[in-house]
């Protein structure tokens, strides 16, 4: 990051005496076979590694061996796909954005560490849940709740990372980077807990059919392993389950760019399962935008599927989700480069709609006394009583903050945990969502326009916005599937902006990008235009892989897409 530590005038200074310049890393978390061993409840502390593991600062070795900051697991690879969009950006400085390369579309080859990073992560995370589904193997006590629950929780694992695997490292054709007919249909590898070091060494990339078919295997016996009762967000539960069943399904539906109206039968009926198994309910307005715990407890709303938590002892300081997401944090990188939304999606969004507010809207901004829009409307975390000592700056409180130090169109849809702007031990504490009901809800919609029509489709998603976003809303005017499938995923760029789940909408419906156009708040250097799917949509497989694997190599890796986008210019 070629000026992460340059002088950025007055703000610099700020941020300084928060620790933004110092890297503290995490002293705990990790689990020693040793202490497996040594454990009554092995197993149970085999699973729960891997939920560490998933949100641990420089939990990949990349910040220790490349002093790469965006190391932090999940919650990172989700700002990755985001930066990959069109309604991600940045309002600040770019060389405090670490995830710059996806934003521009610039290193994405086999032979950098950007891409390598999810295939370095995700496998991890695999040899993780192999090692609890191997040992669960060695225990002769096969009926034991614990050993159950844990063997459950560690398919549902597995099952998410290939899942996940398979969405990104499928090739999609698109006009910038084309896909030969030698690669199309294929995956990832899979390596189970009987894989072999011999069958390793030449693994080749799996068909989409046996990867899928591999799972839903692993969801079977998640399912079958689950108690129903279950219903704790913090771990893969039967409603996690019947989710991921969902986003199978829904990915199935649209293969080949062909309808599947049977998978997307089945995506509309797990997704219904996963909706009443759960009893989660979307988030109200309050929880939504609540300053403490808004997008970072799962334990304070009732739309969480499942979520992932994070301890002070598996946090950095500068090496976590809410030190690179939320402006509010000063001892992070975002209150530098100041994470934005894509003027566009916020323009069109309607001021009955709460989720506006999710953003800093350009009235309060310019104008914080304007009648337009009430700078009431933002809550700032109780920033007001952390701030002593900024006076100098003429910083008295939180609004005075954000009118010197903020841009239009700046996230505040996540929070420093507890509302803490100030002490990075407590406020990067933040959990991660990995499923919201609200997603459900979506899968159900638009399976449902395959399966039913555009009527009985229009009727859910008027139903679900009028509930729970605004009263007003009404989507009857549409008058094709294909405006349909624009207007949901409309909806559906509101609602999930920054959870990175997006991404596969994208690649799956065959969307574009468009970040440039008159009056844009996209920087130049990002301002590209993207006429159906983006080329980096197909993730290229790290070259470390070609080394230890020979059936993997160039000839059937996915297309090199850097810099295949011409940026976009008045």
């Amino acid at each position: 990051m070629k000026n992460i530590f340059r002088s950025f005038a007055m703000f610099i200074a700020l941020v300084a005496s928060a620790g933004c310049v110092y890297e503290t890393f995490p002293t705990g978390g990790t689990i020693t076979s040793d202490q497996v061993d040594a454990s009554p409840n092995s197993l149970q502390y085999m699973v729960n590694g891997i939920p560490s593991a998933m949100m641990a600062s420089g939990t990949a070795g990349y910040a220790s061996n490349y002093g790469y900051h965006a190391d932090f697991g999940i919650s990172a690879i989700h700002l990755m796909t985001e930066a990959m969009l069109e309604d991600f950006t940045v309002s600040g400085d770019l060389g405090y954005f670490w995830f710059g390369a996806f934003y521009q579309n610039v290193s994405m080859g086999a032979d950098y560490i950007y891409c390598a990073y999810f295939w370095d992560c995700y496998y991890a995370w695999i040899k993780l849940a192999n090692d609890v589904i191997a040992k669960a193997g060695e225990v002769t006590a096969e009926t034991d709740p614990t050993v159950l629950a844990a063997l459950g929780q560690a398919y549902a694992y597995r099952a998410m990372c290939y899942l996940d695997l398979a969405r990104l490292y499928e090739p999609k054709d698109n006009k910038y980077a084309p896909v030969s007919d030698d690669i199309k249909g294929l995956t990832v590898p899979i390596v189970t807990e009987t894989t072999t070091e011999e069958i390793a060494k030449y693994n080749p990339r799996a068909e989409r059919e046996d990867l899928y078919d591999f799972i839903f295997d692993d969801l079977e016996m998640a399912e079958n392993y689950l108690n129903a009762a279950d219903n704790t967000y913090t771990r893969p539960t039967l409603g996690a389950v019947y989710g991921l069943y969902a986003r199978a399904y829904l990915e199935l539906g649209a293969a080949d760019d062909k309808i599947d109206r049977e998978a997307y039968r089945k995506a509309a009926e797990y997704a219904r399962l996963a909706i009443e198994t759960s009893g989660k309910t979307p988030l109200t307005e309050a929880q939504w935008h609540d300053p403490r715990k808004g997008f970072n407890d799962g334990s304070a709303n009732n739309s969480w599927i499942w979520g992932l938590t994070l301890s002070s002892e598996n946090a950095s300081n500068i090496i976590t989700n809410v030190a690179h997401l939320a402006p509010e944090a000063v001892w992070g990188y975002s209150v530098l480069s100041l994470p934005s939304v894509n003027k566009a999606l916020y323009d069109r969004i309607d001021y009955a709609d709460f989720r506006k507010k999710s953003w800093l809207d350009p009235e309060y901004t310019w104008n914080p006394s304007s009648e337009t829009y009430d700078p009431d409307a933002y809550q700032f975390a109780g920033l007001d009583d952390q701030l002593s000592g900024y006076e100098s700056y003429g910083i008295t409180n939180a609004h005075e903050y954000f009118l010197a130090f903020t841009s239009p169109y700046v996230n505040l849809k996540f929070r420093p945990a507890n509302g803490t702007c100030v002490e990075y031990t407590d406020g990067n504490c933040a959990d991660h969502v990995l499923m919201r009901v609200e997603e459900m809800h979506f899968i159900e919609i638009e399976a449902t326009l395959r399966t039913k029509g555009l009527d009985a489709a229009k009727e859910l998603l008027n139903d679900f916005m009028q509930t729970y976003r605004y009263r007003t809303y009404d989507c009857g005017a549409v008058g094709s599937a294909e405006a349909f499938i624009q207007e949901m995923l409309f909806q559906k760029r509101v609602e999930f902006w920054g959870e990175g789940i997006l991404i596969y909408d994208y690649k799956r419906l065959d969307q574009g990008i468009t970040r440039g156009y008159p009056g844009t708040n996209i920087p130049a250097v990002a301002r590209f235009n993207c006429d159906g799917r983006s080329p980096q949509w197909n993730i290229v497989i790290t070259r470390g892989e070609f080394q230890s694997n020979t059936a993997i190599s160039p000839a059937n890796n996915n297309p090199d897409p850097t810099e295949k986008l011409v940026l976009w210019a008045e």
